[in-house]
């Protein structure tokens, strides 16, 4: 058998903004990111903890400190002694992560070699089930976006996900438990973790704000109706088209939860006025959501009515992100054309690690 698996055809980066968390169901992500060196506004090491899609603290090797994000503390006396605690734990997975990073690194230009830098990106994901009281707990690894590794606690093993890197599997999966606590996420590390931090994210909410536009049709396409629902947390919500207290049968087509800038989300729903004689107002965006109780918001379309100013400031927003995303993109992309040849890791340099008295 090949000592590697085939990649699926949607890279797990894209898992976590695709699916919607069900109820019961609380997940703890861990998401890496390891540069080849320290560029503007993007340090060489950053680690961001989350529950529940709710940002709870973030790491940066350019301050060295484990900082908390969205008002989290956690509800004890000793909370500075806990950051200090997470941020000397940070420094010690920088200082494992450099080395193994080199070595993922120098597999990758063996086996093709690439005239880009390498970028790193960890995944490590754990879901607790509150009826059956279980836990699933996967780590992944990545270089510019490509699955490498893969490793599963219900099976304690690494598998790997490329060619180039089924030695590094084999390597880790003998180092065995010895090897975890930097590499992976443990079930036991995400329940203690989970259990700590849900009282603080269950109390977290915000109402869904809703407006319907109509976008006018041409020859090829039929007018529309776009609901689009913003600003809720947490990320769980129902948007769907009634007519006359039904549902509508026609096709509704959504454009995923994404997020905001902040911890809230935004969804646009849209759905085709094919139907003849059958006006916009006819039809109501209905949204349920956690925060709106058993009370769903329900909105029509009024052509009288003009976008708001507070929804004009979250479209600019998400433009603004957007061409920020792409200016990123950019970014990279010069870097790969301007590299000269395959990327050779650089040397680990211990004076960025600092210390644990650096960290208060």
């Amino acid at each position: 058998m090949a000592p590697w698996i085939k990649p699926v055809s949607v890279s797990f980066w894209l898992l976590p903004l695709c699916s919607l968390a069900m109820a019961g169901v609380h997940r703890l992500s861990y998401h890496q990111l390891v540069s080849p060196q320290v560029d503007p506004g993007l340090p060489k090491h950053l680690n961001v903890v989350s529950l529940n899609d709710l940002v709870l603290s973030a790491y940066n090797s350019s301050t060295r400190k484990m900082t908390p994000r969205n008002g989290y503390t956690p509800a004890d006396q000793d909370s500075h002694q806990f950051w200090r605690a997470r941020s000397t734990c940070s420094l010690a997975w920088v200082s494992w992560v450099e080395t193994e990073y080199q070595g993922l690194v120098r597999q990758m230009n063996a086996s093709s070699p690439k005239a880009e830098p390498y970028y790193l990106q960890i995944l490590k994901s754990c879901e607790l089930d509150d009826g059956t009281n279980t836990i699933q707990a996967t780590t992944h690894y990545s270089l510019n976006g490509e699955d490498l590794l893969q490793h599963r606690a219900d099976q304690n093993h690494w598998f790997s996900m490329h060619p180039a890197a089924w030695r590094v599997a084999e390597r880790w999966n003998r180092q065995g438990e010895a090897f975890s606590p930097m590499a992976v996420i443990t079930p036991q590390h995400c329940r203690f973790l989970i259990e700590k931090a849900m009282p603080f994210t269950s109390q977290k909410t915000a109402q869904p704000a809703a407006r319907v536009a109509l976008v006018p049709g041409t020859q090829d396409r039929p007018s529309r109706l776009v609901c689009h629902v913003t600003g809720f947390y947490p990320r769980d919500i129902e948007v769907t088209w009634e007519r006359a207290g039904q549902g509508v049968q026609g096709e509704q087509v959504t454009s995923g939860i994404r997020p905001n800038g902040d911890p809230t989300f935004q969804v646009r729903v849209s759905i085709e006025l094919g139907q003849e004689g059958v006006g916009p107002t006819e039809h109501v965006c209905v949204v349920r959501h956690s925060s709106l109780g058993d009370a769903p918001l329900r909105v029509t379309w009024d052509a009288k009515a003009t976008a708001p100013a507070g929804f004009l400031v979250i479209v600019t927003g998400v433009f603004l992100a957007v061409v920020g995303a792409g200016a990123l993109g950019c970014y990279l992309r010069r870097k790969k054309r301007g590299q000269k040849g395959p990327y050779r890791p650089a040397q680990t340099q211990p004076e960025a690690l600092g210390s644990a008295s650096d960290t208060s």
